[in-house]
């Protein structure tokens, strides 16, 4: 197994995310660390990250790498929309992948309350004859679409109980996970045979905005106060 994950020196919605810290630790460092008996690289187009790698004994276990030109140009085009992550995935894969069937996981640091058992779990499923792994969280509750509100998994001409309706499932960026030649069939992180991971309400909570990032702070606090 492989862990592979691209992190950015600055966010667009908050920034210099990656830096904030939740407790003791900047926010890119929670899940690197929690992979620390994993083989982990990082492409990454910050000079202070490179650093860390480079210094921080918490990190031997890191292989971390600038950021091509090419993707940062493409990242920095205003008129471009379409992210070069997919091709950054194939980079490494083609310059650090050498077998076909090694097991790959995708990660987003900003997913810092994941927990490796989980992704030792959810690796069981390519065994099982799934292409592809994906993490996502569940609600199960009354949901509208789209601006019009149009009911999604209910019928408003009769009172429903929450526990009788279907549940709604929401793609989750805490990881993706496949092998070299699947990527390579699909050109994307997933197929035709996709399982789909629920994570529960901690492990599922991603850092997007400045409200996650307060929320998270809050949660660690609470979840380590006995520390």
């Amino acid at each position: 197994m492989k862990v592979f994950t691209y992190i950015k020196n600055d966010s667009c919605r908050v920034h210099k995310k990656n830096f904030h810290k939740i407790g003791n630790l900047e926010l890119w460092k929670h899940l690197i660390y929690e992979l620390r008996d994993e083989a982990v690289y990082i492409d990454t187009d910050s000079d202070e990250i490179t650093q860390a790698c480079n210094q921080d004994l918490e990190l031997s276990h890191v292989c971390c790498y600038r950021r091509e030109q090419r993707f940062i140009a493409m990242e920095n085009d205003p008129e471009n929309r379409i992210s070069p992550a997919l091709l950054m995935l194939e980079n490494f894969l083609d310059k650090h992948v050498p077998d076909p069937f090694e097991k790959i996981v995708l990660i987003h640091v900003t997913s810092p309350f994941l927990k490796r058992e989980t992704i030792l779990d959810a690796l069981k499923y390519l065994d099982k004859g799934y292409e592809f792994v994906h993490s996502v969280f569940s609600v199960q509750d009354f949901a509208w679409l789209g601006n019009e509100f149009k009911p999604l998994n209910f019928d408003p001409s009769v009172v429903q109980r929450t526990q009788d309706v279907e549940e709604v499932h929401f793609s989750n960026g805490a990881f993706f996970i496949f092998n070299k030649r699947n990527f390579k069939k699909y050109k994307n992180r997933l197929g035709d045979k996709n399982f789909y991971y629920k994570l529960n309400n901690i492990e599922a909570i991603e850092i997007d905005t400045i409200e996650d990032l307060n929320l998270a702070k809050i949660i660690y606090k609470g979840v380590n106060q006995d520390d």
